[in-house]
């Protein structure tokens, strides 16, 4: 599928414009338009963002991997 009509936001200004935009609509009961396409552009993530990511990903613990915990027990 291809978006002519794709608009690009580089800010979180802008985000936050849209988001507000859409909602007014919403709001008011106005209808949204059939192109609401977007492509946002994050900015890389700084040193302290990937050391925060890797250090909330070896932290998580999920019980519901353990095998016991799923089915009872082992046999």
């Amino acid at each position: 599928m291809i978006f002519n009509d794709m608009k690009t936001i580089q800010s979180p200004e802008g985000i936050a414009l849209l988001m507000e935009n859409l909602w007014l609509r919403h709001n008011a009961g106005m209808k949204q338009s059939p192109n609401n396409i977007f492509m946002v552009e994050l900015p890389p993530p700084t040193e302290e963002e990937l050391a925060e990511a890797r250090l909330n990903t070896h932290d998580i613990s999920r019980p519901d991997d353990d095998p016991e915990e799923l089915f009872g027990a082992w046999i």
